[in-house]
């Protein structure tokens, strides 16, 4: 027989009820807070730990929230400050994350056995889509399917979903060039694989970060540039060619004044500005998005910083919202970029 203190043992200790001892530590009900830290302290002092799976069955709550992503890296945010978003805000709520791997050749047809045990057995009571491009239609029908409150990150959908307001980085970011005199100032991404930026294959940052520099540039009257870089050498991404590309379009005769790089790619723009002997920003004022800094490199840049810390977040706290509010969708949650400052873009000396 089991020696394991009770909740009972609880409520007799600090001098309250079964109902005050449960609802300190389920949140639920009115719970004066002095009381709720009595409670906490007895529990501690005697060794008590409550029941999740009781607590699950008394309430039809787990206290767990999933997310799946998919296996290939570049389809799903990893980051730190990402992570350490969703662990402030799950700690703030006592919950608890499983994370799960989700792709199309694991489900095929309607054969839902082969989901992700997390969706399968009805073990989180919400799920974190952490797909941001690329979802396999079977696997967008699964989440569907499933019947379990989902939210999306880093996708731009009518409802459920969280992403940065890339569109209003990218006009900020050129309008920060042109504030500087530029009249010469390309904007910089790179090819995917599919040449339809409103294809699934696509993430919606790239259409909109192209979309933000026009209209920048159209409204100071000129005329906007967007360069592609190609880096893939048939269909594999060569890092070396990267480099030879940045090389190739720095040495253009109507090379410009300034770039807006719109990814991690601005690093590779500035090694190869130095290798040609170019100077930042007096030869060459560049700006990208980039959330690393170059470290152990001879420059620094102006980067614009996804939110991630923030991203993170607000999934869990929009998530848990519609848990408790399934039939209301929850309208898109749109951040700010932030913007650090180091000096790569200087006043245009061109006429």
């Amino acid at each position: 027989m089991s020696n394991a203190p009770t909740l009972n043992d609880v409520a007799r200790a600090v001098g309250v009820t079964h109902m005050t001892v449960s609802r300190s530590f389920s949140g639920k009900g009115r719970v004066a807070e002095s009381t709720r830290q009595r409670v906490f302290a007895a529990a501690a002092a005697l060794g008590y730990r409550p029941n999740a799976a009781a607590a699950a069955t008394r309430n039809g709550r787990t206290g767990y929230l999933g997310m799946i992503r998919s296996p290939e890296l570049s389809r799903s945010v990893h980051a730190p400050e990402f992570d350490a978003g969703l662990d402030h805000a799950l700690h703030e709520r006592g919950l608890c994350l499983l994370r799960d791997v989700i792709d199309s050749p694991l489900h095929r047809g309607d054969d839902d056995a082969r989901a992700p045990r997390i969706v399968r057995e009805n073990a989180v009571d919400g799920l974190l889509i952490n797909y941001v491009f690329g979802t396999p239609a079977t696997v967008r029908d699964l989440i569907d399917r499933c019947h379990i409150p989902s939210f999306w990150i880093n996708r731009k959908r009518e409802s459920n979903c969280v992403h940065p307001a890339d569109e209003g980085a990218a006009l900020e970011a050129t309008r920060f060039v042109l504030d500087h005199g530029h009249r010469s100032a390309w904007f910089v991404d790179r090819a995917s694989e599919a040449d339809d930026l409103t294809s699934e294959e696509h993430h919606y940052s790239v259409a909109d970060r192209r979309v933000g520099y026009a209209r920048a540039m159209r409204e100071r009257g000129l005329k906007p540039r967007i360069e592609t870089l190609r880096p893939r050498v048939r269909g594999v991404y060569a890092p070396g060619r990267l480099f030879e590309e940045c090389v190739r379009m720095l040495q253009r005769p109507d090379r410009p004044t300034a770039m807006i790089c719109s990814n991690e790619h601005g690093r590779v723009m500035a090694m190869a500005a130095l290798s040609l002997s170019l100077r930042l920003p007096e030869d060459l004022s560049l700006i990208t998005f980039d959330n690393h800094a170059a470290s152990g490199e001879d420059f620094a840049l102006d980067r614009v910083l996804t939110p991630h810390f923030r991203m993170g977040a607000a999934a869990v706290a929009e998530l848990t919202a519609l848990i408790g509010a399934s039939d209301t969708p929850r309208s898109p949650v749109v951040l700010p970029f932030e913007f650090h400052r180091t000096g790569s873009v200087a006043r245009s000396t061109r006429a």
